[in-house]
């Protein structure tokens, strides 16, 4: 049974590779025996499951070994001719160069695109993992949301992991969605808010203090630099001495 091994959050998840029932195996045989129908029955089995994220992978590999094996059998094709009849060598390459345009390049690109789908279900399997073991979400508005998925997708992933034994088998996953999700799935999201708890503690911003008034400037009686008579002296202004004429600042 596959699991989940190590510390809770460190978890390393083990998937089937493709998991595949008899149809697909069935599928593949016959691909490698007689191609074109191998590809019908290939098509059927994609259009009838693709749209189960579990099921992506091995549908993209059916079509990688109905390829494969179409080119087994021209390979087959080609040989046969060489024995029976001869063939020129130029003849020989443009065919073999053909097939392999027709059939093995199309089979190299479904087994990369197999490769990326079954990274990419990994990677949302062990999302589910972590929302739901170390996260606590048991809801699936609340999961949809956290991975991208439509709900029906995520109650079809997760039954596929506890089928697996990925995830318990009594684990119970509501309908909908809460409001008091685990916070931490949702830290980046609170600290946005205004009054959120991640911003406790932080200085709130004070309206600058308004400038104090200028002192009001008065009048004052200034000796002369010249007599060492008083003179009034209004502010800003200058006066000339009234004794001696001379010129008197405000200072």
């Amino acid at each position: 049974m596959n699991m989940l091994t190590g510390q809770e959050g460190r978890n390393t998840l083990r998937l089937p590779k493709y998991d595949r029932p008899v149809f697909d195996y069935v599928i593949i045989i016959i691909g490698y025996l007689f191609m074109p129908l191998g590809l019908v029955l290939a098509l059927v089995r994609f259009a009838g499951s693709h749209f189960k994220n579990y099921r992506k992978p091995a549908n993209i590999s059916l079509l990688y070994h109905v390829f494969v094996g179409g080119f087994m059998q021209m390979m087959v094709f080609v040989i046969y001719m060489v024995t029976s009849a001869p063939i020129d060598t130029v003849t020989l390459i443009t065919i073999l160069i053909l097939f392999t345009v027709l059939l093995l390049l199309p089979a190299a690109g479904f087994a990369s695109s197999a490769a990326k789908a079954r990274f990419k279900f990994s990677q949302l399997a062990q999302a589910y993992v972590q929302l739901v073991n170390a996260g606590g979400i048991r809801y699936l508005g609340n999961l949809s949301e956290q991975t991208g998925q439509s709900e029906s997708d995520v109650r079809r992933d997760l039954l596929y992991l506890q089928s697996h034994g990925v995830l318990s088998a009594d684990l119970v996953i509501s309908e909908g969605r809460t409001a008091a999700a685990p916070q931490e799935l949702y830290q980046e999201g609170l600290s946005s808010l205004p009054g959120s708890s991640s911003g406790q503690g932080q200085p709130v911003p004070q309206p600058a203090a308004a400038p104090a008034p200028a002192p009001t400037q008065l009048p004052k009686s200034v000796r002369c630099p010249g007599c060492g008579a008083q003179n009034t002296v209004s502010p800003g202004q200058s006066k000339n001495c009234d004794y001696c004429g001379t010129t008197i600042a405000y200072s």
